[in-house]
């Protein structure tokens, strides 16, 4: 347990960045993964060392899905045990990560290569359910849009490190071009691990662990310099009669689907998982040299330097998403940016079906133009609400299972969409691309019928959007009070 800062006089911004920074490194693990996977396979050396074709270069890539999937069976579980929660899963996703990627590195044959790939898989799966969870229970209702959205947007700094990396080893003769890459993707859990002994549990976690002054004290450290300000007084009150009735109540893995607001939470956090793979991400994403080739640029130097840039240009947007998401709204941002995916994908198709030799330029800076657009709107968007609108509107006693639920479903889709799209480039090519942008269409009718809007509520307060009802009841006066304070501390 991490000890508990008791003076009155506290920087709780500090405090509160450590504790984030050491989840949102810790998750960059995944970002890793995404950017090195798309590097090697433009990589001659990894292609023939494994002796990869269009089917095996695809399991290869989604077999990190396969031990996400497996790990979303029995996260959740594990970081609700009272010896383990938010922070110990995160520290056994960090020792996975190094066991995964020893494998991984080291390997000798496909079946090594793809084990390790499955181990890693589960860390990533532990750790998307704790360090968001962390981060979504730890900061200020008004900032916790932007927070989470970091988490998500930092993958592509990590990105960008990963294909610099890329660029400085791909001309190795040896093993060690792909080695190399592979080896850096154990970074992001060396710099967590240190963090970790520096951080307090979540109040919500403690809570509902029965540890109240614990809560107490975290929520005065990290929310009040120290001190019990009204803010800090409801944030305590809130939390503790919320988690006492879904204690009374006995909510767990049936409820899920016992009422219509679980049911609701449920169908979004499905259409979430669904859409963060199908909305055509993969295409330009971990497929990306495959991409280029189509399109004329077969230099395995020009492709590493264009994925360079693009990753640059996703941090951007990525980061302008999560400062936004609050301003915006999460439903305003998912519906736009979709149908501006389909839209990006159909004019790819058409130009991919007209000029895929490569011989007319014009045309290919344009599709050039058009992945920069696509990756930027998914960046925007997708990239910090894929996971931080699932785990915000999942109350307490779900919201572990909501996020292993979200889990099993990305990472299922996420294999079949990495196993099927290079065999779909292969066999149809264009039309692949008209395929996927009808279904954008169809997931923005989806978002716009049935997601919910909840930006600046508390997690508390999201609970009235779905079930028609808070579960707390507060002094008038101190709800006053408070909301002033609130809304002083949104204009500073």
């Amino acid at each position: 347990m991490s000890k508990i800062i008791g003076t009155k006089n506290v920087n709780s911004a500090k405090l509160m960045a450590i504790a984030l920074a050491c989840a949102i490194i810790n998750g960059c693990t995944m970002g890793v993964d995404q950017s090195m996977m798309t590097n090697l396979n433009m990589i001659d050396q990894y292609l023939e060392f494994f002796n990869l074709d269009s089917s095996m270069e695809g399991l290869f890539s989604a077999a990190i899905n396969i031990g996400s999937v497996f790990g979303g069976f029995f996260a959740a579980q594990l970081i609700d045990i009272r010896r383990v929660g938010r922070k110990g899963g995160m520290f056994i996703a960090a020792v996975l990560t190094f066991l995964g990627v020893g494998l991984q590195t080291g390997a000798r044959n496909r079946a090594m290569f793809i084990v390790g790939r499955i181990i890693i898989g589960v860390a990533v799966t532990i750790n998307a359910v704790s360090a968001p969870t962390y981060v979504a229970e730890m900061v200020k209702p008004q900032h916790r849009g932007f927070f989470a959205g970091i988490y998500m947007a930092s993958w592509y700094l990590a990105a960008i490190i990963t294909t610099g990396i890329s660029l400085g080893t791909y001309t190795e003769k040896s093993s060690w071009a792909w080695r190399g890459i592979s080896l850096w993707q154990i970074a992001p859990s060396v710099l967590c691990l240190p963090l970790l002994a520096f951080i307090p549990e979540t109040p919500r976690f403690l809570v509902y662990t029965n540890r109240e002054d614990e809560a107490l004290q975290i929520l005065k450290n990290y929310h009040g310099n120290g001190h019990e300000t009204p803010l800090v007084a409801l944030e305590f009150e809130e939390i503790k009669q919320v988690l006492h009735y879904e204690k009374e109540n006995k909510i767990g893995w049936i409820s899920m689907l016992q009422t219509k607001g679980n049911r609701w939470r449920l169908w979004i956090i499905f259409w979430m998982g669904v859409a963060s793979q199908l909305t055509g991400s993969n295409i330009v994403g971990t497929y990306l040299g495959l991409f280029l080739e189509n399109a004329g640029y077969t230099s395995t130097r020009r492709q590493i330097v264009l994925n360079l840039g693009l990753q640059i240009s996703n941090l951007f947007f990525a980061s302008a998403g999560s400062y936004l998401t609050e301003g915006l709204g999460r439903v305003f941002i998912l519906l736009w940016s979709t149908v501006l995916m389909g839209l990006c994908l159909f004019i790819m198709g058409a130009v991919q079906k007209y000029y895929s030799d490569g011989t007319n330029v014009n045309a290919t800076n344009a599709l050039i133009f058009m992945v920069f657009l696509f990756s930027g709107t998914y960046s925007f968007s997708y990239t910090p609400l894929c996971v931080s609108y699932p785990v915000e509107i999942v109350n307490y006693s779900i919201r572990t299972k909501g996020m292993a639920f979200s889990q099993v479903v990305t990472f299922g889709f996420g294999f079949f969409n990495q196993y099927v799209i290079p065999i779909a480039l292969d066999h149809i090519s264009w039309k692949y691309y008209m395929i996927n942008g009808v279904y954008n269409l169809v997931q923005a009718v989806i978002i716009w019928w049935t997601f919910v809007e909840v930006k600046g509520l508390t997690l508390e307060e999201i609970d009235k959007k779905f079930d028609g009802e808070v579960h707390y009841h507060l002094d008038d006066t101190i709800t006053e009070v408070t909301q002033l304070e609130r809304l002083d501390t949104e204009k500073n």
